[in-house]
């Protein structure tokens, strides 16, 4: 980072604003990075401790009958269907950056002649004063630096976005259950015992059952709050980070875009980048959108359910 912060100040002194814009892009989303990963070794056991109790939800909702188990297992498949989808996307994105200067590599190794001019290829453009950051070695310890982030980049990206997908999807499928139940919380009940004296055995036998259904939902609704709250604590800076200065890198990439536009080229690199940083953006926003909903959802189902039976 403190490498592409000098490249953003060689770019500006020298008025090469497409190479300032390309490394501020860098600088950006490589400053992701250390925000991830502190974030989640200080907060490793709440991590922890979430990947617990979703176990022990699944498990619990398998025991359940098949109006719970069918849904709740559903929301399941689509976790994981829109993990690998992610997992794939980023992983393709990432090697081509690492492919396409080896391939670049590889053709000025095989087939250039002496008279084309060519430059060695780099993932992320250098510049060094006083120096030629494309002479060996520099160029060897530059490629095999950048290789190295984008791993890094690819990793962190890969599971911080998937850990926020998995989590969130997960009670939002929890949710789903707590609407489930609000609409079977009298179902079998004898409605008659009310009329009966407080202390009759058959009134206390009922409304037992329905305090253990009332616990459910209760329990649900806390387990819920826990993991919004676990998610705040845990990934609090980093989305602050990301929210923050997305949108900054995604105009900064459009405008790299149509930097290159203008000369006659076509940027797929950069053109895969904004879709990352968009989607990267609207994963978590339309995941809260989604939980947020599906709580007004879950208040809607309560008041029918008392609107019905007080009828």
């Amino acid at each position: 980072m403190t490498l592409e912060e000098i490249f953003i100040w060689r770019g500006v002194t020298v008025k090469d604003y497409s190479f300032a814009t390309e490394c501020f892009c860098y600088w950006v989303i490589l400053g992701c990075i250390p925000m991830v990963y502190v974030s989640i070794v200080v907060n490793t056991n709440k991590i922890y401790d979430i990947v617990v109790t979703m176990n022990e939800d699944f498990i619990y909702v398998c025991s359940l009958g098949d109006r719970y188990r069918k849904p709740f297992l559903e929301g399941q498949l689509l976790i994981w269907q829109l993990c690998y989808a992610w997992f794939i996307f980023v992983c393709f994105v990432g090697g081509l950056y690492v492919i396409i200067p080896l391939v670049g590599l590889l053709y000025q190794s095989l087939f250039a002649t002496i008279d084309e001019n060519t430059v060695r290829p780099l993932q992320f453009p250098m510049w060094l004063p006083n120096d030629d950051p494309y002479r060996t070695p520099n160029y060897e310890i530059f490629l095999v630096i950048e290789s190295t982030l984008i791993f890094c980049f690819v990793q962190t990206f890969c599971v911080y976005i998937y850990t926020l997908l998995h989590i969130l999807l997960h009670y939002y499928t929890i949710m789903n259950m707590i609407i489930i139940d609000f609409s079977v919380i009298f179902e079998g009940l004898d409605e008659s015992v009310a009329l009966l004296p407080r202390h009759d055995q058959r009134r206390r036998e009922t409304q037992l059952i329905l305090n253990a259904r009332i616990a459910k939902i209760v329990r649900w609704h806390l387990s819920v709050f826990k993991a919004v709250s676990t998610v705040s604590s845990v990934y609090g800076p980093p989305l602050v980070y990301q929210v923050s200065f997305s949108s900054l890198a995604i105009c900064l990439i459009a405008y790299q875009i149509a930097e290159k536009l203008d000369n006659g080229k076509v940027d797929i690199l950069f053109c895969l980048l904004g879709i990352a940083a968009c989607l990267q953006l609207w994963i978590p926003c339309h995941l809260g959108t989604m939980i947020r909903n599906k709580t007004m959802s879950s208040a809607y189902s309560y008041f029918n359910m008392l609107r019905q039976y007080s009828k």
